[in-house]
């Protein structure tokens, strides 16, 4: 059987049941004929427009859970339909994929996008992250958990929700000789992150190059794909390879589980093997089911079995547990207490939080001390290096905490003293941060709630650290900003970076909306003259650059942070707790820090008149 004409029946199926009368559709959408079964769900709305707009391929339904909660994680379901459809997001598996994450606490949302018909790629994906976007943006009004969002779908949907995993945190890129936008400028949240934590690839085509890889499988004329690319593969190989999720897999991916049938004669069962071989040796969390009587959807794939997996996958992943070998085993929470909990009036403590992997937290242990009067402000921290784990700050972080902070720090917790050695972080996961943040404070059942201050958030970061901050630094829920032995690079010392760190442009200040204080480690540190740059450049908000003569590797690692530790506490407490008094340590007549043996200040204007 070719290909071509199995992927098309798939899309004449999607168009004869979208003419069908609504009460005899059946529920669960292209993957099979399934019984019909109405949802339960505590609320629903439907022909929500995500876009802004008045296209109806623009529309999504939303469905909350059955039971009643302040706010539930969230997994974006798309439908399946050789990218043909414009319109089916009311026949997307529901009685099958989305009702078992209803019953298993999700709150789902089924997007319709735009068609081949309707635009050529990468439009689909500006779509599909424009709903991400809208889920962060209304977060408030449709109770979403935002520290967890997962994409999903079936063939098409499966293709789209596999490259919306694979390509979170890459607004734009070059492909061969494509340039790909990869984000779009899509609805109206467009300061809103589009990344994602997770995805569950159901019979996805993920290599677009290679689609006749099965035995038996021809190339048509005029395929699915050559339609939405309006194009040919011997043509244009690299527009292929621009819309393949597997090109763009890197260590730093979510987490992706994958379903895909051994008799699948639509979109081979190979392209999923693929997907879980190359997701597996780039060290990315994956799990996969090849069901031996699969076809493309229908009941061998959608067993209760591979359902619970599903469900199973996105539980751990949300919790921190560890997902490999099937189910849902959590591992226990790790914690430390370093330098008998800092020498602040609350006592911290350096521990993991399920619902928050890849991060670890420093908080007084003593949470009975903190209320919605009394709120714990945040700080959120990127490491040095691209760090996945604070090891080098820890000293530094859990001296802030005790004085009456939360520090959220991007990486694993550092169990053992000696230096990270592993994958890189990225900028996404100081969001992460906040929208965990955001989500624990309204939580009833965490031991966060109304105990967090989301109003007094700053963002801060040390080297690379710094850049991810710069990189994130126009998101409004941010109150103010402390750049550590870090600034932009220019055009004529960008080849002086490290792989892999963010590079915003020196334009990217312009985005700046707080108070932002440079903290550097004088003329011998390496990041001086991109870090003093940049604040000779901010004239439009308040802006100040310390600087200390140690070097780029500052004092983090001394005793209780060291010297950089109490100009850092100064600024917290002055910007996110208002205290007067702390405000002495960088204005007046002769601040306090310059009455510090060898630290010098500079501020600008707008500082000048801080008060």
């Amino acid at each position: 059987m070719k290909r071509l004409s199995s992927f098309l029946m798939v899309s004449a199926i999607s168009v004869w049941l979208l003419n069908m009368d609504c009460q005899a559709q059946p529920a669960g959408g292209f993957g099979g004929f399934q019984q019909q079964v109405k949802l339960e769900t505590s609320q629903e709305w439907k022909d929500v427009n995500y876009a802004g707009d008045d296209q109806a391929y623009h529309t999504c339904d939303i469905y909350l859970p059955k039971q009643v909660k302040d706010s539930y994680p969230v997994v974006i379901h798309i439908y399946g339909s050789a990218w043909f459809s414009n319109s089916s997001k009311g026949a997307a598996d529901l009685g099958t994929i989305v009702k078992s994450l209803l019953d298993a606490g999700y709150a789902v949302v089924c997007p319709n996008h735009r068609s081949s018909m309707d635009a050529k790629w990468p439009a689909q994906i500006h779509d599909i992250r424009a709903v991400v976007r809208f889920v962060r943006g209304e977060a408030k009004k449709y109770k979403f958990n935002t520290s967890f969002i997962a994409t999903s779908g079936f063939s098409s949907g499966g293709h789209l929700a596999s490259i919306t995993a694979t390509t979170s945190g890459t607004k734009q890129t070059k492909v061969g000789v494509v340039d790909i936008d990869l984000e779009g400028h899509v609805g109206n949240f467009l300061n809103e992150s589009s990344t994602v934590n997770a995805a569950c690839d159901w019979s996805g085509p993920v290599d677009l190059t290679a689609m006749d890889c099965g035995e038996g499988m021809k190339m048509g004329e005029n395929s699915p794909e050559d339609v939405l690319l309006n194009s040919k593969l011997a043509k244009e190989p690299d527009k292929y390879l621009s819309l393949s999720a597997t090109t763009y897999i890197d260590k730093n991916d979510p987490p992706i589980i994958i379903f895909h049938g051994e008799k699948d004669f639509v979109v081979p069962g190979c392209q999923g093997k693929k997907f879980y071989e190359l997701l597996k040796a780039a060290g990315v969390k994956t799990e996969a089911t090849f069901p031996a009587e699969g076809s493309h959807g229908g009941p061998a794939m959608y067993t209760e079995e591979n359902l619970q997996k599903m469900v199973c996958f996105l539980d751990c992943v949300r919790q921190g547990g560890n997902c490999k070998g099937g189910c849902c085993k959590k591992s226990e929470a790790k914690s430390c207490i370093i330098e008998d909990g800092g020498t602040g009036a609350f006592k911290a403590i350096m521990k993991e939080e399920c619902g928050l992997p890849e991060h670890t937290v420093f908080v007084p242990q003593d949470l009975s001390k903190f209320s919605d009067k009394n709120p714990l402000p945040i700080l959120v921290w990127g490491n040095g290096a691209c760090a996945n784990s604070p090891w080098e700050h820890m000293n530094f972080l859990n001296e802030i905490a005790s004085n009456g902070f939360i520090v959220l720090a991007t990486g694993n917790i550092p169990m053992v003293d000696e230096w990270y050695k592993g994958p890189m972080s990225r900028s996404e996961q100081q969001i992460e941060s906040i929208n965990w943040a955001f989500a624990q404070n309204a939580d009833p059942q965490s031991p966060y709630y109304q105990k967090l201050d989301v109003k007094n958030i700053c963002v801060a970061g040390m080297s690379c650290g710094g850049l991810q901050t710069l990189f994130n630094c126009a998101d409004a829920r941010i109150k103010t900003i402390m750049i550590c032995n870090s600034g932009l690079f220019n055009q004529q010392n960008a080849g002086q970076a490290v792989g892999g760190m963010p590079m915003p442009k020196k334009e990217k200040l312009n985005e700046l909306h707080t108070p932002i204080m440079y903290m550097l480690g004088g003329p011998e540190d390496i990041a001086y003259g991109n870090g003093m740059d940049d604040f000779h450049r901010i004239s439009h908000v308040p802006a100040c650059a310390i600087n200390y003569p140690v070097g780029h590797g500052g004092t983090y690692r001394e005793a209780h942070g060291g010297e950089f530790t109490i100009p850092a506490l100064a600024w917290l407490n002055w910007q996110l707790k208002g205290d007067k008094e702390a405000a002495r340590m960088f204005v007046g007549k002769t601040p306090e820090l310059l009455k510090r043996d060898k630290w010098t200040l500079e501020a600008n204007k707008k500082f000048k008149k801080l008060k």
